[in-house]
């Protein structure tokens, strides 16, 4: 139960203490309790608890990034890990290349370069990849993509500043233009990017960063996502921030180094963690989506009736055992 906690923690971006205070008792209670109620009537935590079987979908291995880097905290002996879904929907070219490079083992013993403060973590080396003729240094941007008739996400009501369209689809946030039927995936809290320079075609998925602030939605179709962080977010949160402009590693700080970067279908069955994420498109995500919007807990006195994107829960939970 506590790392299903620590999992909804992360997910909603609030302490222990305001979850607990926001959820109330029934965050521990089993979900029939909850079920006593209608949906109507529960919180988004308690809905969650109360989500049948049918409303969880579980992550494919083969789509996982598993991210080893050394411990940063005095005292910590066991590695940090962070792992990441990847996005073959989005940006395909770019997930098929970091595959390559997953496999020649590229991340493994490099370093990460940044940890900018209320902005991005970054790691990798683009230039070492493009010197080593692989395809992931630079390659075509993939910043959005045409839909068609398969395209079928449901729309946050609410609206946005920064794209005509958002809303969830197969389990992304996700922004679009209806007249130019395009979609693209947004900067939220954890989402995975590569790094690039000033040319469009500039970067790849040897140099990646994840957003540890504030969502950075400007740079929306300005450079290419290609995942998200579903577990180890406070590991990235936490690291110390560069002294250099832009947050980069000053030459005297110590610079964390990446142990391993491997997709979870290469790894053995026991470092695999079972992970599986509450599916968008069930009728109790919708519920959850009104619960956040006007929060039904006895601690919040005023009901902000919106909801922003990046704000949205995308609960993801360890698979519990049969």
């Amino acid at each position: 139960m506590a790392k299903q906690t620590n999992l909804l923690q992360r997910f909603f971006g609030i302490s222990a203490l305001a979850l607990a205070a926001c959820a109330g008792p029934a965050l521990a209670q089993t979900a029939p309790v909850a079920q006593q109620k209608p949906w109507s009537a529960l919180t988004s935590a308690e809905l969650i608890a109360a989500a049948p079987k049918d409303a969880w979908a579980k992550l494919d291995q083969s789509r996982l990034l598993y991210l080893y880097f050394e411990p940063t905290q005095a005292g910590v002996q066991t590695p940090a890990r962070v792992i990441i879904l990847l996005a073959p929907d989005f940006a395909p070219n770019h997930v098929r290349a970091l595959d390559e490079l997953l496999a020649k083992a590229f991340f493994n013993g490099r370093e990460i370069v940044r940890s900018q403060d209320n902005y991005v973590v970054q790691w990798g080396d683009g230039a070492a990849a493009t010197a080593q003729g692989l395809q992931g240094g630079r390659m075509a941007a993939e910043f959005d993509r045409a839909y068609g008739a398969e395209f079928k996400p449901l729309e946050l009501k609410d609206g946005d500043v920064y794209a005509p369209k958002v809303g969830f689809w197969r389990n992304w946030p996700v922004a679009w233009d209806p007249k130019a039927k395009r979609y693209w995936l947004p900067h939220c809290y954890g989402m995975v990017g590569a790094g690039r320079d000033e040319g469009a075609d500039s970067g790849g998925p040897a140099e990646l960063y994840a957003v540890n602030g504030h969502s950075p939605r400007a740079l929306d179709r300005n450079v290419t996502l290609l995942g998200r962080v579903v577990d180890g977010m406070d590991q990235f949160a936490t690291l110390p921030r560069g002294s250099e402009a832009m947050g980069f590693y000053a030459s005297g700080q110590t610079k964390p180094k990446i142990i391993k970067a491997e997709l979870g279908s290469r790894l053995p069955v026991s470092e695999q963690i079972s992970l599986e994420a509450l599916r968008t498109d069930h009728a109790i995500y919708a519920e959850i989506l009104e619960s956040r919007r006007n929060r039904r807990d006895s601690w919040t006195k005023f009901k902000a009736g919106k909801l922003e994107l990046c704000n949205a829960p995308l609960p993801v939970r360890i698979s519990p055992k049969e």
